[in-house]
């Protein structure tokens, strides 16, 4: 593996523990401090689109977030495993993902006001799968780009 090459894999690999480290902090918050922060994104989001958050509601909106952020660790861990094997795998950035975040609902039930719940962790999954999915369609995409443009050169 060339120095550039190594590169590309550390700096990903270092997204994936961000990611992580982000997901963990927000999950450290006690239920108050969790709640006042969703809200206060949902503030945000309902000045950008107030009437679809005002419908959907709290609860769902909090399930999206869930999905999202799992979404984007199920990317970056197909793209870290990619730049680590150059080879596209699916299954195990999804495994690695959900079993995050398993631990991650272990990890709220010593939380103060906070529980596992079986609902975060199917929509955590759900979120990681559509992540790797991305990914892989993704990598598709740029190796059809990549395929036409060496046809062209020939």
């Amino acid at each position: 593996m060339s120095k550039k090459q190594k590169a590309i894999s550390a700096v990903s690999w270092i997204l994936v523990a961000v990611c992580m480290s982000v997901i963990f902090a927000l999950s450290h918050q006690p239920s108050t401090e969790s709640a006042e922060l969703s809200m206060a994104v949902m503030g945000f989001v309902a000045k950008l689109f107030n009437e679809f958050v005002e419908f959907i509601g709290h609860d769902v909106f909090r399930s999206i977030a869930h999905g999202l952020e799992y979404c984007g660790l199920g990317l970056l861990l197909f793209n870290a495993i990619y730049q680590t094997t150059k080879q596209p795998k699916m299954l195990l950035p999804f495994i690695i993902s959900v079993f995050y975040s398993l631990t991650d609902e272990i990890h709220q039930i010593f939380i103060e006001g906070r529980a596992f719940q079986f609902i975060d962790l199917a929509v955590d999954a759900l979120g990681s799968a559509v992540g790797v999915a991305a990914g892989y369609a993704i990598y598709k995409i740029i190796c059809h780009f990549r395929g036409k443009k060496l046809e062209e050169k020939r």
